[in-house]
């Protein structure tokens, strides 16, 4: 089996494509707002590399979320675009779920963090792979509460563990990754996807949505002039 991973939520991203028989090619870039423009060379660059045409992939792994909303529109609309002209499926991955399987070899528990603006994150604790709880949007100063709680080791990785370091440092338990290292690859959500085809997590083009988990900055001023006016 063959998957093509897509990640555009963050700044950093790109495509990689995996078989049953491992990693083939991985294209990892700093992406900032030029989503549109760059992620289509990414996947043909991983294509190339690997030796591999577009139709020969059996399906396709994207992050839906949560992150950045222009990028999460943009992975999904080009992954929707080639699982529909070829009739494959696709594997929904939240940024969570993906860096947890990047890591899973860790025994302790880990905690991917999101930047969420606003002096805000996404998180969600994970042990071996698997979800200990549901997502959440929260204040950092709330996670590192949390965070503080917990007598053993906790891993943070992601690139909200990055941006928000000094909040975290303090911990006594807090484990970091090298920096190179924290970020989500390709290549995890990609496995991540061959993972979960296996398990018969795939869906159809027009069934996966976007994982937000709260409204765009645009909502909020909409809804504050609406209340406004009103």
């Amino acid at each position: 089996m063959i998957i093509l991973g897509i990640d555009t939520s963050t700044s950093m991203g790109g495509a990689a494509v995996v078989s049953s028989e491992g990693l083939a090619a991985e294209y990892l870039l700093r992406i900032h707002n030029g989503h549109s423009e760059r992620i289509i060379p990414a996947v043909e660059r991983a294509l190339a590399d690997s030796g591999i045409w577009l139709p020969d992939v059996d399906a396709f792994a994207v992050v839906t979320g949560p992150g950045s909303f222009t990028g999460i529109r943009v992975g999904l609309a080009t992954v929707k675009g080639f699982a529909y002209s070829l009739g494959k499926p696709i594997i929904p991955v939240t940024a969570m779920e993906a860096l947890a399987w990047q890591f899973r070899a860790y025994p302790h528990l880990i905690y991917p963090i999101i930047d969420a603006r606003r002096s805000e994150v996404f998180t969600q604790p994970f042990l071996e792979g698997a979800p200990v709880k549901a997502a959440s949007n929260c204040k950092i100063s709330d996670l590192v509460l949390e965070l503080a709680s917990h007598s053993r080791p906790v891993l943070l990785v992601g690139q909200g563990a990055l941006q928000h370091r000094e909040h975290l440092a303090g911990l006594e338990h807090a484990v970091f990754p090298p920096n190179e290292q924290a970020v989500l690859r390709p290549s995890s959500v990609a496995g991540l996807g061959l993972h979960l085809l296996g398990q018969g997590r795939e869906q159809d083009w027009y069934q996966v949505l976007p994982f937000y988990m709260r409204k765009s900055s645009a909502e909020y001023q909409f809804g504050s002039t609406e209340r406004n006016h009103g």
